[in-house]
């Protein structure tokens, strides 16, 4: 499976279903999607399970532990380590002059990503496109 076909499954933190305003340990549901290189599509909504101390961040991440990425407004440090520990790799988006970006500017970014020549190092992990660190140093030769 190429990344061209790869499907990614993602979860989002939102208030509204449209922005990434949540906070991971606070909200209410994950809004969850699929995204490829051509394509993405809202796929669901899940319960956000409430509980106390660490297991709240272990239920939390179980949730959503059949998605790639997460994104979400804000994630306490232990939280982020429990979702890591799920296999999921937590994103944390910033609001630009105090604007929460939407799911839909996410989405497009990270198809912007996926078209990439250069792919990040976490998202090459993702999608098993791991490059050896040699052949990174040859490219630059």
């Amino acid at each position: 499976m190429t990344l061209e076909t790869q499907q990614l499954q993602i979860a989002f933190v939102s208030t509204d279903g449209l922005t990434v305003d949540g906070h991971f340990g606070s909200c209410e549901q994950f809004d969850i999607y699929t995204v490829d290189a051509q394509s993405y599509q809202k796929i669901g909504v899940r319960e956000a399970k409430s509980g106390r101390g660490i297991e709240k961040n272990a239920i939390r991440a179980e949730i959503i532990s059949d998605c790639h990425l997460m994104f979400c407004a804000s994630i306490g440090g232990p939280a982020a380590a429990r979702v890591i520990r799920t296999g999921i790799h937590p994103m944390k988006c910033k609001p630009l002059n105090n604007v929460y970006p939407t799911i839909e500017e996410q989405l497009q970014q990270l198809q912007q990503r996926i078209h990439s020549e250069s792919l990040p190092p976490w998202l090459a992990k993702l999608t098993g496109q791991t490059e050896t660190l040699s052949s990174r140093f040859d490219a630059l030769a």
